[in-house]
């Protein structure tokens, strides 16, 4: 089982595909990373971020230095849900 990303981040010059050369954490949610285009004729190197911007689905085991605000369609989906009768509340007459 291969363990490449399929992930794929184009050149900004060219269209190639980049590769990641060095990458380091700086915090637990961000890290920076050399990137460089796999195309010869370009050339191209450049420092790239990633950062985990919010949460989707909670951790089981969160860590308490680590507090990421819930994603906005997640936040409004909640507000739906808790305004939204649950379908077994109805009242049934007999």
């Amino acid at each position: 089982m291969s363990t490449a990303s399929k992930h794929r981040m184009p050149c900004p010059h060219c269209g190639h595909n980049m590769r990641v050369r060095n990458s380091q954490g700086l915090t637990p949610v961000y890290r920076e990373a050399i990137v460089e285009c796999r195309n010869v004729e370009c050339g191209f190197r450049g420092k790239a971020g990633i950062e985990v911007t919010n949460t989707l689905t909670p951790s089981d085991i969160p860590n308490v230095r680590v507090h990421l605000p819930y994603a906005p369609r997640l936040i409004q989906q909640m507000q739906l849900d808790i305004t939204r009768p649950a379908a077994n509340d109805e009242c049934y007459e007999g």
